[in-house]
């Protein structure tokens, strides 16, 4: 009974371990972004993101998640960085992206490396092109 308990509190431990590491690699001491993309009922919803910037273009990199299904149906999004909010057109960019990982690499380092390793890109992954819109 003890060597159970022992193996649950171990087992425990890790997934904290996992959890704690996570976090810090991702949202710790790097620019993380608020995406804003419209719901189908009209709703916002806010994802946290990280953003590599190319030129004049910001990208972002996405798979299969609710964010990148409601930027594909309602490409206006917003986006809340350094404290400003602004407003893009948002679109998906089908195919390799050689060019985006590497920007996201320099920007990010371990952590991306990280991040691709735990959740490598699959069918569905893609880079989002910014372009950000006139003021209203």
């Amino acid at each position: 009974m003890k060597r159970l308990a022992l193996a649950c509190a171990t087992l425990l431990f890790l997934a904290l371990a996992y959890v704690v590491a996570h976090w810090a690699l991702i949202e710790a001491g790097r620019e993380v972004i608020v995406l804003r993309t419209e719901e189908p009922d009209g709703t916002w919803l806010e994802s946290r993101l990280w953003i590599v910037d190319d030129g004049p273009e910001a990208w972002l990199h996405g798979a299969d998640s609710r964010w990148m299904h409601n930027l594909e149906a309602r490409p206006i999004v917003e986006v809340v960085r350094g404290g400003e909010t602004q407003r893009y057109r948002a679109t998906a960019v089908p195919g390799p992206h050689p060019r985006v990982h590497e920007l996201l690499r320099a920007k990010y380092g371990i952590a991306d490396r990280w991040v691709r390793f735990v959740g490598p890109d699959g069918e569905r992954t893609q880079p989002v092109r910014l372009d950000r819109l006139p003021e209203p």
